[in-house]
C-alpha cells in the first residue's frame, strides 16, 4: 500500500514479498520493511520486474503509480503487460485501452496498440488482435517497429483458427467476353467467310471483381492440420461505348459470373525437413449471366517437399465432376500439375509450373486436352518505388471434335503479365498493385482467335 507521495519521491510500504523481490532483483539487499522510490524509479523497477518474470511485483508497483496518477500511461502499459502475464486478460485489455486513450504521440500509440493486441491474443481473440497489429504497423514511428508489428501479425495469424482474405480489383480490358479478334471466320468447312457479329466478337469494357475466402481450423497438431473453408467470388462488367456499338443488345450483366464453394482440407507433415502430403474436397456452384451454370464436386491431393536449401517442389492431382444446369452438358475433368519454386541468393524467386488438363464430355466444346507451362520471376527488392513480378504462360488446347469443322479445334495461347506492388502506399498493411496483361490465342478457326490487353488495379496484404 502507498503511505505517502511527494513531488520528488514516494514512500512505499508494501507486502514483504514485494519488498523482498525488489531487493533481491535490483539491489541484492536483505528485505526491509520500507523502500523509498521516486516515480521514475518505480517505473524502472516495475519494467525490470516484468522482464525478469515477476509480473506480480510489476502489477502492484504499477498499481501504486496509478493511485498517484491515473493518467500515467507508462504505468498503464506496465500493468497491462503484468496482468496479461498473470492470466488476467480482461484487466490487461482494460489498461491497454486506457493507455490508448491517453496516448498523444505515435510511439505511445504504437505501444498501446501492441498492448491491446497482446492482451487479445492471449485471451484467444486472435482476429481482433490482428486488427490492432495492423493499426500498430500503420502508426509505427520507424521501419524497425513496423517490421516487429508485421512479424507479430504473422505469428498471431498462424495461431488463429479463423483466417479470412478479401480481394477487390478493377480491370479495364479489350476483351471481357473472350470474343474473336476477327470480323470474319470460315465455318463448317465451307470456302466462305462468315461475318461475325455481336457477342461473337471481342467486346471491351471494365471488369469489377470482389472475392472472399475464409477458413476455420478444426484441428492442429505437430503432424496434422484440418481446416474447413468457404470461398465466394463475383465478377461484373461494364461495356464500353465501342462494345455497345458492336453488340447493341448486350449488357455487362450478360457476362457476370458468380461462384461459391465450401469444403474441407487436411495436411500431414511427413518429415521435419518440410515434406507434406494433403488432400482436399469441395462442392460448389457457378452462375453465368444471372443463371445457374453448373454444380461441381472436386477431390484433390497435393504433395510438397523442400529441395536443397531454397527449393520447393509441389505435385498435385484433382478430379472435378461437373453437373451442368440449364441445358449445359456434364463434364469430368482431371487436372495434374507440377511446380518448382527456387529462392536465389539475392532473394529473388523463380517459379516453374506445368499443368495437364483432360476434360471429357458429350459436348465437343467441353471435351478437350490442355497443356500449359508457366514461369514467374519475382524481385525481392524494389526497383524505383515498386516491387516487380513477371510471368509468362504458354498453352495449347485440343478438341478432337468440333461441330464447326471436320478437323477438330486447335488453339495455342501466350500470356504475359507484369505486376507492380507499391509498398510506399501501404495503408494498414495493405498495398495497391497494378498488373499489365497481354494475351493472344491463335486457332485453326478464326472464331476462336482472341486477343486481350488489360490492366488490373488491386489491393493485397503486405504481410
Amino acid at each position: 500500500m502507498v503511505s505517502s507521495f511527494t513531488d520528488s519521491n514516494m514512500s512505499l510500504i508494501a507486502a514483504r514479498n514485494i519488498v523482498a523481490a525488489v531487493a533481491l532483483l535490483f539491489t541484492g539487499a536483505t528485505a526491509s520493511a520500507e523502500v523509498v522510490l521516486s516515480p521514475a524509479e518505480m517505473r524502472e523497477v516495475a519494467s525490470q520486474a516484468v522482464l525478469q518474470g515477476r509480473p506480480d511485483v510489476a502489477y502492484d508497483l504499477a498499481g501504486a503509480l496509478l493511485q498517484r496518477d491515473a493518467n500515467d500511461i507508462d504505468a498503464q502499459l506496465i500493468r497491462s503487460r503484468a496482468a496479461r502475464d498473470l492470466g488476467r486478460y480482461d484487466t490487461a485489455l482494460e489498461h491497454a485501452r486506457r493507455a490508448w486513450d491517453l496516448a498523444d504521440f505515435d510511439r505511445a500509440r504504437y505501444a498501446a496498440a501492441l498492448a491491446q493486441a497482446q492482451a487479445l491474443a492471449s485471451a484467444g481473440n486472435n482476429t481482433r488482435a490482428q486488427w490492432w497489429l495492423r493499426r500498430a504497423a500503420q502508426i509505427a514511428p520507424n521501419d524497425q517497429l513496423k517490421t516487429r508489428a508485421a512479424r507479430d501479425f504473422q505469428y498471431v495469424r498462424a495461431q488463429n483458427r479463423w483466417s479470412t482474405y478479401l480481394s477487390f480489383s478493377i480491370s479495364p480490358s479489350s476483351n471481357i467476353n473472350n470474343g474473336s479478334r476477327n470480323e470474319t471466320s470460315e465455318l463448317f468447312d465451307l470456302p466462305l467467310d462468315f461475318q461475325l457479329q455481336g457477342e461473337a466478337r471481342a467486346l471491351s469494357g471494365v471488369e469489377i471483381s470482389t472475392g472472399l475466402s475464409t477458413r476455420y481450423r478444426l484441428q492442429q497438431s505437430s503432424t496434422r492440420r484440418t481446416d474447413l473453408f468457404f470461398s465466394a467470388q463475383h465478377r461484373s462488367y461494364v461495356l464500353s461505348d465501342d462494345a455497345k456499338e458492336i453488340a447493341p443488345d448486350a449488357d455487362g450483366s450478360d457476362f457476370a459470373t458468380s461462384s461459391a464453394a465450401i469444403g474441407v482440407q487436411q495436411l500431414f507433415q511427413l518429415s521435419e525437413t518440410g515434406t507434406h502430403l494433403g488432400w482436399n474436397a469441395r462442392v460448389g456452384k457457378v452462375t453465368f449471366g444471372g443463371d445457374d451454370l453448373l454444380r461441381y464436386s472436386r477431390l484433390g491431393t497435393e504433395y510438397r517437399t523442400v529441395v536443397g536449401e531454397s527449393g520447393l517442389l509441389n505435385l498435385s492431382l484433382s478430379h472435378e465432376a461437373q453437373d451442368g444446369l440449364n441445358g449445359r452438358d456434364d463434364a469430368s475433368i482431371w487436372t495434374g500439375a507440377v511446380g518448382y519454386g527456387h529462392r536465389l541468393e539475392n532473394g529473388n524467386r523463380i517459379s516453374l509450373s506445368a499443368t495437364l488438363i483432360e476434360s471429357e464430355s458429350d459436348a465437343d466444346y467441353l471435351d478437350y486436352t490442355k497443356r500449359e507451362i508457366g514461369v514467374r520471376y519475382s524481385l525481392s527488392q524494389p526497383i524505383g518505388r515498386a516491387l516487380w513480378d513477371f510471368g509468362v504462360t504458354v498453352s495449347d488446347k485440343t478438341h478432337e471434335v468440333s461441330n464447326l469443322t471436320s478437323d477438330g479445334r486447335e488453339e495455342r495461347s501466350v500470356e504475359a503479365s507484369i505486376t507492380a506492388a507499391l509498398p510506399d502506399f501501404d495503408f494498414y498493411g495493405f498495398i495497391p498493385t497494378v498488373t499489365l496483361k497481354a494475351e493472344r490465342t491463335d486457332a485453326n478457326l478464326d472464331l476462336y482467335e482472341t486477343e486481350n490487353f488489360g490492366i488490373r488495379l488491386g489491393i493485397r496484404s503486405a504481410f
